[in-house]
């Protein structure tokens, strides 16, 4: 009995400030509303280029003028999208970083340097997109037109090889633990129970979300613990 009390009040402690708190609408909900709308921008700003590139190219080789202002009408959409996705983007880092601080140091001590890497494409997508819509009218004719093109389909490079990065981060977040996904002995199922069997050094941060009781992002002891020892 001392030793469950201990281990309870043990649990308890670790998970002093695994969870924020946020006004009205919760934690939880506010991370969620963040990131659908983070995603639905981000995934805009990665289609419409694949459009303009694709007008412009039957523009250029097809000798009409139509679809090369078809194309620029679609990058015009991309210059207030981009900015939507960087703020709704800064505030889910913010969310996770201070809502979920603890899970958020994981996360960064694992994919700290793609962090960078994706920081650093924003970057260079931003400044092939200026580039691409504000060089439409200067390089228009010749050689300078298919440059221009170029930096269309770069831009769709960039683009790309940031979302794979985000979906790096987000396949290992929903990918259970090794030791979950394996059949608990018999010793572990009737000791410790499915919970605590599946704590390890390799557990992955949705395992820590899980909860028996409440499902999903429950805050039950034997799961919330974890964090103690990502």
């Amino acid at each position: 009995m001392t030793d469950h009390l201990l281990l309870v009040l043990q649990a308890a402690a670790d998970t002093s400030r695994a969870y924020g708190e946020f006004p009205v609408i919760g934690a939880r909900a506010f991370v969620w509303i963040t990131a659908e709308v983070h995603l639905m921008f981000a995934a805009f700003v990665l289609g419409v280029p694949m459009f303009a590139v694709v007008t412009e190219a039957i523009g250029i080789f097809g000798h009409d003028e139509r679809y090369d202002r078809l194309s620029k009408e679609f990058t015009r959409l991309l210059l207030v999208a981009y900015s939507a996705t960087a703020i709704w983007g800064a505030m889910l880092v913010f969310g996770l970083s201070t809502l979920y601080p603890r899970f958020w140091a994981y996360l960064t001590t694992i994919f700290a340097p793609s962090m960078w890497v994706y920081a650093a494409l924003f970057f260079v997508e931003s400044f092939t997109l200026y580039l691409y819509y504000y060089g439409w009218d200067r390089w228009k004719k010749g050689r300078a037109k298919l440059g221009h093109w170029t930096l269309g389909i770069l831009l769709n490079v960039w683009g790309t090889v940031v979302m794979f990065i985000a979906n790096s981060w987000l396949t290992y977040m929903m990918s259970p633990p090794r030791d979950i996904t394996r059949r608990p002995t018999k010793s572990a199922r009737t000791t410790t129970g499915w919970a605590t069997s599946g704590t390890s050094s390799r557990c992955r941060p949705s395992s820590c979300c899980r909860s028996r009781a409440t499902g999903w992002g429950g805050r039950s002891i034997s799961t919330t613990s974890r964090w103690g020892s990502p």
